[in-house]
């Protein structure tokens, strides 16, 4: 099914084949989960090439596709000549390296051929879940979840941040997570004001802010969740600032619906911030498409112009980075479009304000 959709795009493009380099864009099409390899795409055929450490793993992943084995000291250019005579090739241009480029650019003017750049064509199949990826998602969110339940009762008074970091990557994994979905973030105090803060070394105090935002990846697709605590009591103006951005957050969600595009739902969360005073902090985009990377199309930034389908599922993450007061929140939720065209929340751990016992 994915194959005949991608044909179908070639067609919309005059492409008589796609040479497929991005890793995740291979995993897609046909199954084929190894760290190097080349997928060629034609109206009625799909070669994989690949070198001889990964054909038993080529033959047991992938279906319907061709498998040709370069030689120990050949060359995939050579292996690949007899399929491109003559085509009219598209290529990545977004993730082709320079080197693989100018040596197919070659191949393709001794051949009578051509190379097409194009942009986002698989991306805007995998941007519309299948069933299968669906439940998938949901499941890597389900451990998320789980996670956060095992993790928060364990945080202490002179943990460091990398430690906290540890102990969710530990334990996401023991929960069945095959492994952190990105760089585990966990940031306290006025650390919180940095949108993307490395766990660090400084030790988590009691009586201040606690952000932690990470993702958990369930048969290679991926969850994101972030929350924001109060380990022990914090100010006041803290607690209704978070009371805000949970606002924004919700208003956004609750707007979802198909026809609408992507960039309609950043304004509305941006809108809510700009009510408070407060969307001068909002520094980055609403949210992104998950699925088989963490941050894969579309984004959800103020102008794209993308509408909203059945089965997308991306993230809604307002955050405000308030580094004058010494804070920041953010909250971050996956979220599904449903067959009934409803946002559908897949990370269900509570985002009502919380406070940690820091006592214990």
């Amino acid at each position: 099914m994915k194959l005949t959709e991608l044909r179908k795009k070639l067609i919309e493009e005059n492409l008589t084949g796609l040479l497929v380099t991005n890793k995740i864009n291979r995993r897609y099409l046909c199954g084929f989960t190894g760290s190097n390899g080349l997928l060629l795409v034609t109206e009625n055929h799909s070669y994989l090439f690949i070198d001889g450490r990964y054909t038993q793993q080529a033959q047991q992943q992938t279906q319907g596709v061709d498998i040709y084995e370069i030689p120990v000291g050949g060359s995939l250019i050579e292996v690949v000549r007899p399929f491109v005579k003559g085509a009219t090739l598209g290529f990545e241009a977004g993730t082709i390296d320079y080197q693989s480029f100018i040596r197919f650019q070659a191949l393709m003017e001794e051949v009578s051929g051509r190379l097409v750049a194009t942009k986002n064509l698989i991306e805007e199949l995998r941007m519309r879940k299948t069933p299968e990826e669906i439940h998938a998602i949901k499941q890597a969110a389900k451990i998320a979840d789980q996670t956060l339940e095992l993790i928060l009762p364990m945080i202490r008074v002179g943990m460091t941040e990398r430690e906290l970091a540890n102990e969710i990557d530990y334990h996401s994994k023991k929960l069945g997570s095959e492994g952190p979905a990105f760089e585990t973030i966990v940031a306290s105090g006025v650390r919180t004001a940095l949108p993307h803060a490395h766990a660090s070394n400084k030790k988590i105090a009691a009586n201040e802010l606690l952000m932690i935002d990470f993702g958990s990846i369930y048969e290679g697709y991926y969850s994101d969740i972030t929350r924001t605590f109060g380990f022990g009591e914090v100010a006041t103006r803290i607690k209704e600032t978070y009371q805000k951005v949970l606002a924004a957050q919700k208003h956004a969600i609750q707007t979802i619906a198909v026809g609408k595009t992507l960039g309609e739902i950043d304004q509305t969360a941006r809108r809510a911030l700009q009510h408070e005073n407060l969307a001068h902090y909002f520094s980055h985009n609403l949210g992104h498409g998950i699925g088989l990377s963490c941050h894969e199309y579309p984004g959800l930034s103020p102008q794209e112009s993308l509408t909203i389908e059945k089965n997308m599922i991306f993230t809604i993450e307002p955050g405000i980075y308030w580094t004058e007061k010494g804070f920041g929140i953010r909250i971050e939720d996956d979220v599904l479009v449903n067959e009934a065209g409803d946002a559908e929340i897949l990370t269900h751990f509570n985002k009502e304000w919380m406070t940690i016992d820091c006592n214990g």
